[in-house]
């Protein structure tokens, strides 16, 4: 269960994860509650792989946060179709990821439809994008009421339960990114490329990054920050980089259909996020072989960077820091290639999507027990109600 397939992290995550499950052992279908109006290269995608995918059309995806009563009018009426189609496909598990999904599958009575819920969080409770009081407690009661529950870090997992959550029900699973093939990657030029990828949002810190970038001018550093993403704050951020002198060291380029290709294309990669709940894209930097900088936020990247060895950990807001390491990168260029070789060998161990799935194979199969109904078997298990 998604929102919608918008492209995002979690939607990229999901899609990895349901073509990988081993199709004699698990039957899957996406299921979306709202549309989006044009196709973009993940639904392009699993259009292409044949998967099942079934959206329910409550209304228009929108790429910014509903008001509280659309939300409330579209989860009416919400509920009602995945209701519906739950009771004609009985599947075993349903699995949400993003919250307005886990409310509206946390919602239905699961006695009566014969499923366990396995809801999956995504970022901080404090985070800006999901700020406001309704939001962190329909958050917090999405996880305290499933089956089981999933965060990407220990980090957000320990915050949940401190919150509240049930830690015997919920579980640590680090998302996953494809690897592409190992490439050498040349010696870097006089110019130093940086990459920066996310959603142009508040939470993802990018104004701190035009500041980093004017002290990296200041020092005199030859450098070059493509930022690949789209959202809300594109025409302020472009405007901003204007004002400080920086249109030609700072480009915005929008939404890239293959973000991998466009990491290969640089030499390090940099998070300037307020609050993450995993950061995909530190992930994605190190498969490509990138050296990686970014602040030590809650939640993601202490876990996932290995300060000196495949990147650097900056004290959070520490702008001065972070551009001193990006001007010693500039001038050292063996290090960065040394910190991209150590990222590579990371991800092949820690974040690939075959381990990523065998995890989740895993907690599916220990959520739907008893075993997986056979026909003429059905079976009920939630919290509340054992059959």
């Amino acid at each position: 269960m998604l929102p919608s397939l918008w492209p995002g992290g979690a939607e990229m995550q999901l899609a990895h994860l349901l073509q990988s499950l081993p199709q004699d052992e698990y039957c899957c279908e996406l299921v979306t509650l709202f549309s989006v109006p044009y196709k973009n290269a993940l639904s392009e995608r699993l259009g292409q792989a044949n998967f099942p995918w079934t959206d329910l059309g409550i209304a228009p995806a929108l790429d910014q946060p509903m008001g509280a009563l659309h939300a409330a009018r579209n989860l009416v009426q919400a509920r009602r179709r995945l209701a519906r189609h739950i009771a004609q496909t009985q599947p075993d598990v349903v699995y949400s990821r993003l919250w307005y999904a886990g409310v509206a599958v946390g919602s239905l009575n699961r006695r009566q439809l014969g499923f366990v819920h396995v809801a999956n969080e995504e970022t901080s409770l404090y985070g800006q994008a999901d700020r406001g009081r309704a939001k962190r407690w329909l958050r917090r009661w999405v996880v305290r009421q499933a089956d089981r529950w999933v965060a990407p870090t220990q980090g957000l997992y320990d915050q949940f339960v401190h919150q509240g959550a049930p830690g015997q029900r919920g579980r640590v699973i680090y998302n996953a990114t494809p690897l592409p093939p190992p490439i050498t990657r040349p010696q870097p030029g006089s110019l130093l490329r940086v990459a920066a990828m996310g959603r142009l949002v508040p939470d993802k810190g990018f104004e701190r990054l035009l500041h980093i970038a004017r002290r990296l001018r200041d020092a005199q550093v030859k450098f070059r920050i493509d930022v690949a993403g789209e959202g809300p704050d594109r025409t302020a951020l472009e405007q901003r980089a204007r004002a400080l002198g920086l249109q030609e060291q700072v480009r915005f380029i929008g939404y890239v259909a293959d973000p991998l290709a466009f990491l290969q294309e640089r030499d390090v990669f940099v998070l300037t996020s307020h609050a993450e709940g995993f950061a995909n894209v530190l992930v994605e930097a190190m498969a490509c072989g990138l050296p990686t900088v970014a602040f030590d936020i809650e939640f993601g990247p202490r876990e996932l960077v290995r300060h000196e060895e495949t990147g650097y950990l900056v004290p959070d807001g520490d702008l001065d820091t972070f551009a001193g390491i990006l001007q010693a990168l500039a001038e050292q260029p063996q290090r960065g290639l040394t910190l991209g070789q150590a990222g590579r060998t990371r991800a092949e161990q820690v974040f690939s999507i075959p381990t990523m799935t065998a995890a989740f194979g895993a907690l599916f199969t220990e959520a739907a027990r008893p075993p997986m109904r056979s026909e003429g078997v059905r079976h009920v298990w939630n919290s509340r109600h054992r059959l």
